[in-house]
């Protein structure tokens, strides 16, 4: 696997950067603000008289959703839609319990997709009438979450402190790297504190299932002292300013804009196998606006919600229609790896039961970080 971006992924990240870079112009600086801050309110006033506001609350950051939003409002130009960045964490425990202080969100965005299941799973969302048919099967659950993202699980290095031959295409490389050298790796290998972080725990949940080599590779990055974070976004900023050398299991979508930015940074995606993760929407059950809810959920599966998904995230559920196997030889034709989706579904809360929770981190921070 080369250490670049492949053309094709490549390409739909320029085209994102060029499609955000566009909408700030046509917008005079974006309607939304660009702040990365926990449970800001992004405001995206209607470019028509407004007649209703759909209000958001999501883990994905305003970059990514923006374009997002404003193709949805191509359609529909009377909505103002307000949306509020959240953690995946606290995420869940608004939708499990909303404070009586705040409205009650139109819809839940997430890319902890077991939290999400467990929502519904617990009866704190509303089933929607979507046009489901054509989409792969892993993409709906039970009408109540519709996944419409894919999001592969990557390696991010510092291109000006990793030798060209020490790059690891695959977590077994990662291995051997950190084992052989784990004094010059001190403190410069970022990850996800998997304590904090909704999709980080998913993501490790996952690894431990698919690879015998989970525990050792813990092992490693406890050798290490690696550095652990509560989001992506903050792993990649550690990598650009040089404070880590290499992050593990960041999510696709976020590396490819931060590697745009930043040509110091490549990409590896694991020959070995590829942890991937859909972004999910449910419409809880006390949302104000659940017809429009449903309108919104209809536009981001549909053939042009799907177009602008791809160039804010990279890769889309796209083409609607194919199945997960379809999905996974398409993904394997262009990258090497191997796709691997969490399941959307109650197998998804395996990992959910308290104790089994509560066992695993404390299982992981005492080999990661002693």
């Amino acid at each position: 696997m080369s250490a670049k971006p492949s053309p094709p992924i490549a390409r739909n990240a320029m085209r994102c950067i060029a499609l955000i870079v566009g909408l700030f112009l046509v917008s005079g600086g974006c309607r939304a603000d660009q702040s990365k801050s926990i449970n800001e309110l992004n405001v995206f006033h209607a470019p028509a008289s407004p007649t209703a506001t759909l209000l958001i609350h999501g883990t994905a950051d305003i970059l990514a959703m923006g374009p997002v939003i404003e193709g949805f409002q191509k359609e529909h130009p009377d909505i103002e839609v307000q949306y509020r960045l959240y953690e995946t964490v606290p995420l869940y425990q608004e939708g499990a319990s909303a404070p009586s202080d705040r409205p009650v969100a139109d819809l839940l965005i997430s890319s902890a997709m077991d939290l999400q299941v467990k929502l519904a799973n617990d009866g704190h969302v509303q089933r929607a009438a979507i046009a489901t048919r054509g989409l792969p099967d892993w993409a709906v659950w039970r009408d109540e979450i519709f996944g419409f993202t894919v999001e592969p699980a990557v390696i991010v290095y510092n291109k000006d402190m990793l030798d060209r031959d020490e790059v690891p295409k695959s977590h077994q490389d990662l291995i051997r790297l950190l084992e052989r050298s784990p004094e010059r790796f001190r403190r410069k290998i970022a990850t996800y504190d998997i304590g904090v972080s909704g999709v980080g725990y998913l993501f490790a949940t996952t690894e431990s299932m698919l690879s015998a080599n989970f525990w050792r590779l813990a092992h490693a990055l406890g050798t290490t002292k690696a550095k652990l974070f509560c989001c992506t976004q903050d792993m990649l900023d550690s990598l650009s300013r040089g404070d880590t050398l290499i992050a593990y299991d960041v999510l696709g979508s976020y590396a490819l804009r931060q590697a745009e930015r930043h040509p110091n940074l490549g990409i590896v995606v694991p020959e070995d196998y590829v942890t991937v993760v859909s972004r999910t929407i449910v419409i809880p059950r006390r949302a104000q606006h659940p017809a429009l809810a449903g309108t919104f959920v209809d536009y981001v599966l549909s053939e042009p919600g799907q177009a602008v998904v791809a160039n804010g995230f990279g890769l889309s559920i796209a083409g609607v229609g194919t199945d997960r196997e379809q999905m996974k030889t398409r993904y394997v034709a262009e990258k090497p790896g191997l796709l691997n989706f969490p399941t959307l579904g109650l197998p998804a809360l395996a990992y959910l039961d308290l104790v089994k929770r509560e066992q695993f981190v404390k299982t992981w921070r005492q080999i990661v970080s002693p």
